[in-house]
């Protein structure tokens, strides 16, 4: 069974050219048949009219529906057909619009799948498209959120959160929305992930280029080396006093062994330039021959040490992958 929605309009003869011109009634209702098309429930519309070579034009305009909430769901919002025709009653003669519900026992063609179609839409495709949805938001944004400095992962995600509101609001408050919207919605969202979280991921296998490296060997188990600790947090140096980007003295002409520890999730190093301040390697590799952390990249969770024997003067220090965030002094005297 259909559910149908008829709309009837009498077009005066001398307003028919004007009424088929770009923007008349009969190209706006022409339009509209791709709207009905995207609506939940809608089984197609059709625009007759009387073939009369004189006099006035009667036009018959048909909606139908799989279900009456779906009928009632469209008559109740804009664009519908009724009011597209009432918008244009400057071209109809003085009858006025009717508008009439009815139902059809003869179902259109492909009444069937279009039911089925429905049916697994809500059932299937919706929950577990939405859980995908959600999945690949989680971890795209979990990739950009642990690349990223704390001080900008922040507003990023109450930015993203507001938008999520927004976005939903304005589905929920337009209940006849467009599908090439929600579509558009859709593809916006996981296109600009899929970006994010691949430049991401790409940044971090960069900075990471020695994985598996040999681990220090402890001075006793259970036993504290008693060396200077360097403790690489997330974007910041902090020494065993909880100092950040802390400054410490050594002794010149002697071998001194710090120990590194990463208590944060992004990957660090220790780099130490000349007395001069500069470095003579942009980033610290397996075979550098400025003081760096062994191992040259310390992964979260991971330790290592660095050996610095060094003349008497003032030094500087930093992480090779946040430079301008993580770096710190070192003097020997």
């Amino acid at each position: 069974m259909d559910y149908v929605q008829t709309v009837l309009a009498r077009i005066a003869a001398t307003k028919f050219d004007e009424a088929l011109a770009p923007g008349g009634l009969l190209s706006e209702l022409d339009a509209h048949r791709d709207f009905v098309a995207g609506q939940p429930g809608s089984r197609g519309m059709s625009v007759t009219r009387s073939a009369n070579p004189e006099g006035d034009v009667l036009v018959v305009v048909e909606t139908r529906w799989a279900t009456n909430n779906a009928l009632a769901d469209y008559s109740a919002s804009e664009p519908n057909a009724a009011s597209i025709v009432n918008q244009h009653k400057n071209v109809l003669t003085s009858d006025g619009v009717q508008v009439h519900r009815m139902q059809s026992d003869q179902t259109t063609t492909g009444a069937a799948p279009s039911r089925v179609y429905d049916r697994m839409a809500l059932a299937l495709f919706v929950p577990v498209g939405v859980l995908a949805f959600a999945l690949l938001i989680i971890y795209g944004l979990s990739r950009v959120y642990l690349t990223l400095p704390s001080e900008w992962a922040t507003p990023l995600a109450a930015g993203i959160a507001l938008g999520i509101l927004g976005i939903s609001w304005y589905f929920a408050s337009h209940p006849a929305v467009p599908r090439w919207q929600i579509i558009g919605v859709f593809v916006v969202a996981l296109g600009t992930l899929g970006v994010a979280g691949t430049a991401a991921a790409v940044y971090d296998n960069r900075h990471a280029e020695v994985k598996k490296v040999a681990a220090p060997t402890p001075a006793a188990a259970g036993t504290p080396s008693g060396n200077p600790l360097i403790e690489m947090a997330d974007f910041e140096f902090l020494n065993a006093s909880g100092a950040k980007n802390p400054t410490y003295d050594i002794t010149a002409g002697t071998a001194i062994t710090f120990d590194i520890k990463n208590t944060g999730q992004s990957v660090h190093n220790v780099h130490v330039s000349n007395a001069s301040g500069a470095y003579a390697e942009a980033i610290c590799t397996a075979k550098s021959t400025d003081p760096c952390s062994k191992p040259a990249s310390v992964s979260g969770s991971g330790t290592g040490t660095i050996v610095l024997n060094l003349a008497a003067g003032t030094y500087k220090y930093r992480c090779d992958f946040h430079p301008t965030q993580m770096d710190g002094t070192i003097v020997v005297k």
